[in-house]
């Protein structure tokens, strides 16, 4: 089992270094040949998406940054850094990525901003370089509301600025680099983002206007969302509307003009990016498309340019950090430059750490050897390192108070789901084919995590798993969502727990066969991670309370270690305490009494208090345990309801998620001295459907505690809980997984950027 989980960890690595994030380990050693097959098939698909050995033209031999071109392909291995402090004496300035590296859309990593702090200080002007298809102020705005400050960096450059500039006749290095008939179109058909279409276009006029296919003289790829065709507004389009307009534009011999290079989300989200668009056009039978953005020279050439706008001398040592072979490192050694690839961004699972905002970790040592031996010749980084920071972050004194440290502890059970869907399921001594087969991650308290950590939400997971290659293939998927596992405890003797999941395609029903880990985490063992000063106090930013956390969650599992953790996150103060309760279980009596949330299925309640109804039973939930300040039972299709007590302290937000206009209904009440709000269901859309209810109640639980710990009312937790779960009921297994896309949260609760 163990040579067999080494086997799956190499291959992956090798087959898919370059891959994104969605690609992980997919089964466990009893899987070894499915997990196997799945990692071949990654690495076909990330060689599909990178880009092509000539994509940057010829090499700019540092004639603008007077740094020497570095020897492409030599046995030499990039050397390790523990932060730019290491290097940055060595350069008079940097380009720097932004998604993966400075933030995720969500929230600005703490140890980012204190090495562009750090640089400023020194006077080493700082540009950032995106592949973002937004213009320059709407991403400048985006980090002003990530708590970015202008004065951090010396400018920032998007190529879908620099898109902008050249079709509207600019000169420059991205103009110079366009064919004529690209820069004289003046019909355009473009696939927006739906974002900032219609602004975007008013900035091409008049000089350009919509056209539909049939007429177009240029295609435009800047997002994979919408068609501006000019028959009105920019309007929704599906995958096989957007081939359909293509191949229209592939008979004609239209040009291709693709305003973000990228083909996969620099989040690993499996959803198309303009680069896959380009794919796919020329598979259509449609001309060479044309890139501005990096890889490609173009691009750092203006970059260097605005380096000299900003008082960097031709002849500087200029330096390009960031997290993508494929784009940051390929495009800085063709333009001569030296480059730190990032661990913590895109290439996070081939590499097998946890994608930030997760605490930075370096890679095992043959995992990133695996990696880097799989690596092309042109995309051999300068440097590696964990993070974009200053000191080493993978350091225990390196750990700010508030940054790298865990905003939200989960506590609880984290498992293997074998998930099998049928068509329906087998009478008694009957034999079914799957119709899906799946190893996915499980256990209430690792989904939670898992989700809370895909919103945005910087969490760690405290659990016990076995020392055996299922062990290995849980912390895997908990490190491709991102989660924190240093707190995860390894028991070198005992299995890992596994649950056979049955999905029955006809009533949509489950059925769940658990294999549990007979070996508990103990109250000593927790006891062991939190550390303490001589004095017997918690040690600011240190161990599993440091000063960044503002929630705990607990699953019911492991009572005696989630009595001892409670209790001192209680006497520490300032952390929430919330439980998700499933049905009874030896310890609840003890773990209740300390909670400010409870979270329940629709039966727990009555079973639990012996009451008739549910409001009767929540209500004699909230009589028991008065420090808790509201209790929410999920009910499936029928949404979820939430009894809360009377105080000025709680907002039950009656009328926002109305004002809102989202489509679902929150209503108002009372049941004697508490407060009510009955919240629907989130509506599916048209065309999908139910495919797993698994885990349906542990993301419900993410989204609400996300909205919570942002200070929204509870009925806005209410309903984002349910947009989070309908997300998932569309999609096999317990967890969002990597098509979740956070941007798209409702309330303001998304990526912004």
């Amino acid at each position: 089992a163990a040579c067999s989980s080494r086997v799956l960890r190499t291959c992956s690595a090798r087959k898919s270094a370059a891959v994104p994030d969605h690609v992980a380990v997919a089964g466990a050693a009893a899987a070894a040949l499915a997990a196997l097959s799945a990692a071949g098939a990654a690495g076909r698909r990330a060689r599909r998406g990178r880009p092509g050995p000539d994509c940057c033209g010829p090499v700019c031999r540092g004639s603008r940054s007077g740094v020497k071109m570095r020897c492409q392909g030599s046995a030499a291995e990039p050397p390790w850094i523990g932060g730019l402090a290491d290097v940055a004496e060595r350069y008079d300035a940097f380009l720097v990525d932004l998604w993966g590296v400075v933030h995720n859309g969500s929230v600005a990593f703490p140890w980012a901003i204190r090495a562009l702090e750090e640089l400023r200080a020194r006077g080493k002007p700082v540009v950032f370089l995106s592949n973002s298809s937004r213009p320059r102020e709407t991403n400048i705005a985006a980090l002003a509301r990530l708590s970015v400050a202008r004065e951090l960096y010396a400018d920032l450059i998007t190529s879908g600025d620099e898109t902008l500039r050249a079709l509207a006749g600019e000169p420059g290095p991205a103009a110079a680099a366009l064919p004529a008939e690209v820069l004289r179109a003046e019909t355009v058909l473009t696939l927006g983002n739906a974002a900032d279409d219609e602004a975007y276009l008013a900035r091409l006029a008049p000089r350009c206007r919509p056209a539909p296919a049939s007429e177009a003289q240029l295609l435009l790829a800047r997002g994979c969302s919408t068609l501006c065709d000019g028959k009105g507004a920019p309007r929704k389009a599906t995958w096989e509307e957007l081939e359909e307009a293509m191949a229209v534009a592939a008979r004609r011999g239209v040009p291709m003009l693709v305003a973000n290079p990228d083909a996969v989300r620099p989040d690993g989200a499996d959803s198309p990016m303009p680069g896959k668009l380009a794919s796919r056009y020329l598979q259509l039978g449609g001309p060479m498309p044309h890139y501005i953005g990096k890889p490609y020279r173009a691009i750092f050439e203006i970059a260097m340019e605005r380096l000299g706008g900003a008082g960097v001398s031709a002849g500087a040592r200029v330096c390009m950090v960031g997290d993508s072979a494929w784009y940051d490192v390929r495009g800085a050694c063709a333009a001569g430059l030296d480059v730190v690839l990032l661990c913590s961004g895109i290439h996070y699972s081939a590499l097998g750490v946890a994608q930030a905002p997760a605490a930075p970790a370096r890679p095992k040592e043959e995992r990133l050897q695996a990696f880097l031996g799989a690596l092309a010749p042109e995309e051999q980084p300068t440097y590696v390192c964990s993070a974009f920071a200053w000191g080493d972050p993978c350091g225990a004194a390196a750990t700010p108070a508030g940054g790298c440290s865990p905003e939200v502890i989960s506590f609880g059970l984290a498992c293997l789901d074998l998930v099998q869907r049928v068509g329906s399921y087998p009478e008694p001594d009957a034999k079914v084919r799957a119709e899906e087969t799946q190893w996915l991650g499980g256990g209430n308290a690792a989904n939670t995590a898992c989700a809370l950590s895909r919103l945005g939400s910087r969490t760690a997971l405290v659990s016990k798993v076995g020392g055996d290659a299922l062990g290995e293939v849980i912390l895997e998927g908990l490190h491709v969502d991102g989660v924190d596992t240093r707190f995860v405890t390894r028991a070198a003797s005992s299995t890992s727990a596994f649950t056979t999941v049955l999905v029955d395609g006809t009533g949509q029903t489950r059925t769940c066969i658990n294999s549990p880990m007979t070996e508990e985490l103990s109250a000593e063992e927790v006891q062991q991670l939190l550390p303490s000063r001589p004095d017997g106090t918690a040690e600011a930013g240190a161990g599993l309370l440091s000063a960044g956390v503002r929630l705990l969650h607990l699953d019911g599992r492991h009572p005696e270690g989630a009595v001892e953790l409670a209790e001192a996150a209680r006497e520490r103060g300032g952390i929430r305490i919330s439980m998700d309760v499933e049905r009874k279980r030896p310890g609840l009596d003890r773990m209740l009494p300390l909670c400010d949330a409870i979270f329940c299925n629709s039966t727990f309640p009555q079973a639990w208090t012996g009451a008739s109804g549910l409001p009767g039973a929540l209500a004699a939930i909230l009589d028991e345990f008065p420090r808790a300040a509201f209790v929410v039972a999920t009910r499936g299709a029928r949404g979820s309801l939430l009894l809360a007590r009377e105080s000025s302290e709680i907002d039950l937000g009656e009328g926002a998620v109305a004002a809102a206009e989202a489509p679902l209904t929150c209503c108002h009440g009372s049941f004697g001295k508490y407060r009510t709000i009955a919240c629907d269901a989130w509506p599916l859309p048209a065309e999908a459907s139910v495919r797993d209810s698994t885990g349906a109640g542990d993301v419900f639980i993410a989204g609400f505690l996300h909205a919570w710990l942002a200070g929204r009312p509870l009925s806005v937790a209410l309903a984002t809980g349910s947009f989070v779960a309908a997300s998932k009921l569309q999609q096999l297994g317990a967890r969002l997984g990597p098509g979740f896309d956070a941007s798209g949260v409702p309330f303001g609760l998304g990526s912004g950027a």
